[in-house]
């Protein structure tokens, strides 16, 4: 159950982060802008960074994996775009900071799930093997790609990016599934 001190510390953070880098943040400077006290935010959060990990997870993670498919994983992938869009001096923040690995974490979590959910789709019998390799890799690819994305201010329509993850994904895991199938002779 989330509380109201954690969405408030969380737009707390959502709000100081468009002033000052994250790194630079205090607990107790948080605490005040959500109108909580410190012992409110410990009780909650070991951490500046366990409060952005926190944000990440409740705000996207947990809101698109509960009903993701291949036949959805594009709609969910817009979504966190337009998450990144919305949240972009967060997200840069994060890219910035000393705790880097929370933001490629989380875009590597949500990757990975949408390529699982595509694997599962092809083909349900794949190899663990085989199947860790391509969310590992494709995966990876796509949280490269939104991470590049963010850097250039999110210059490219975000259309383009889930056009070029739909070609990465549609096609060329079906092709890799084949190759991989053990031949029937």
């Amino acid at each position: 159950m989330v509380s109201q001190a954690e969405l408030a510390l969380a737009a707390a953070l959502k709000t100081l982060v468009k002033h000052q880098p994250l790194d630079k943040i205090t607990i107790e400077t948080l605490s005040e802008t959500a109108h909580v006290n410190r012992n409110t935010f410990y009780y909650h959060f070991s951490d500046i960074y366990d409060l952005l990990k926190w944000t990440f997870e409740h705000d996207v993670i947990l809101q698109l994996q509960g009903d993701l498919s291949a036949k959805n994983w594009s709609e969910k992938y817009d979504l966190a775009l337009t998450y990144v869009i919305d949240n972009q001096q967060l997200c840069l923040e994060a890219l910035h900071s000393q705790r880097r690995d929370l933001l490629e974490k989380f875009l590597f979590e949500l990757c990975a799930q949408m390529v699982h959910s595509v694997l599962l789709t092809i083909d349900d019998t794949i190899s663990a093997d085989l199947s860790a390799d391509l969310i590992d890799f494709y995966g990876s690819a796509i949280a490269s790609q939104i991470i590049k994305w963010l850097i250039t201010d999110c210059r490219a329509p975000k259309d383009l990016l889930v056009t070029r993850a739909t070609a990465i994904l549609d096609g060329t895991i079906e092709f890799i599934i084949a190759k991989n199938q053990p031949s029937a002779f």
